[in-house]
């Protein structure tokens, strides 16, 4: 049953989403909270049919890209020369790691209302012949 509520092609393109501006927000700014809500705004909107399924696939989309922006930031503090430091980075990048899930499920929530919203009151066109 949860294996068909999952749509594995949201969270994939809400992943290669959040990469991309992760990797261009890191190197101007650390904060990316916004960046988490919208794009899992947009995973809940593409998943688009209850809130269950928004929420569970933001859960998702906010795991697999909060892990892979931590991973980011290790490798460019890293390459920065604070290897010696990585352990104490790393646990001071768990709170927004958190928030970063977080807000990937609410914004999976807010998608699926938005879409069951915008489909709802979509006007019925007459067929054309």
């Amino acid at each position: 049953m949860i294996k068909d509520m999952i749509k594995w092609r949201p969270i994939l393109i809400g992943v290669i989403i959040v990469i991309i501006l992760y990797v261009l927000s890191t190197l101007s700014s650390q904060s990316s909270a916004t960046m988490f809500l919208l794009v899992g705004l947009a995973v809940g909107f593409m998943v688009g049919s209850n809130f269950k399924e928004g929420a569970l696939n933001g859960v998702i989309f906010g795991i697999i890209a909060g892990l892979v922006g931590l991973v980011i930031i290790l490798i460019i503090y890293a390459s920065m020369g604070y290897g010696a430091v990585l352990g104490l980075l790393i646990t001071s990048q768990i709170e927004p790691l958190i928030l970063e899930i977080v807000l990937a499920v609410v914004g999976g929530i807010l998608g699926s209302f938005i879409k069951a919203e915008s489909q709802k009151n979509r006007p019925v066109l007459p067929k054309q012949e």
